[in-house]
């Protein structure tokens, strides 16, 4: 990736956020970036052929407990919290075009 693209990358996802960047801060993220790729890169380019895969570094198990179904709460209950509701559901703004 070059510097042009990283630092236009960078806008892209600080516009997507909504943060105003100076351009030291973009220069600065930029190469972060470019440093995380590399990293990334190289763990690619590493022989995992003879390696036993794992599931968890940590010998950790699920601590599971019984399923112990209770009373719901009532629809119109839950629902009077919200300022706008749309057939038993939460109503919410769109975000997105």
């Amino acid at each position: 990736m070059t510097n042009s693209e990283s630092n236009d990358y960078i806008k892209y996802i600080a516009n997507l956020a909504k943060l105003s960047l100076d351009d030291n801060e973009i220069q600065s993220l930029a190469e972060d970036m470019r440093d995380i790729i590399g990293l990334m890169d190289t763990i690619k380019n590493i022989d995992t052929e003879h390696i036993d895969a794992t599931e968890h570094i940590s010998r950790v198990t699920n601590n599971m407990r019984e399923d112990n179904p209770g009373d719901s709460f009532e629809t119109e209950k839950i629902l009077s919290n919200s300022k706008k509701t749309m057939e038993n559901c939460f109503a919410i703004p769109k975000m997105i075009e």
